[in-house]
């Protein structure tokens, strides 16, 4: 059995290969942490970055409408497709999702949400 921090080591990788354009393999390592821990949110990020990463919009939005739907204060996850919906040109629907994710108390995500906020007008 794997531990936490082997985990947590092969989505640091995933996440490296989605960012570096391997995404069957970036794809595949989710899917086998998703079935390691099927509540775990990192593992549904991935495949949807995995998605949107290669212009498959509405297959990411599913994934991230499907994480909120359980998470709904999972703001990564609502600036995730806030960003998907303004990848596939559809920038005014991003708006609302944006502002209900300004209210994080963070200053490096606020700064990212207001970035975005730019982007989608």
């Amino acid at each position: 059995m794997l531990e936490n921090s082997d985990l947590q080591t092969l989505g640091e990788i995933g996440f490296c290969a989605v960012l570096s354009g391997n995404i069957l393999q970036a794809r595949t390592i989710f899917e086998g942490l998703l079935a390691a821990r099927p509540g775990h949110p990192a593992p549904r990020m991935g495949i949807a970055m995995s998605h949107y990463m290669i212009d498959e919009f509405d297959q990411a939005e599913s994934v991230l409408r499907s994480l909120l739907d359980e998470k709904p204060d999972y703001h990564l996850a609502r600036v995730h497709l806030a960003l998907c919906l303004i990848l596939a040109g559809r920038g005014g629907e991003a708006v609302p999702l944006l502002r209900e994710a300004e209210r994080v108390n963070d200053p490096l995500f606020k700064d990212m949400v207001a970035e975005l906020l730019e982007h989608a007008a």
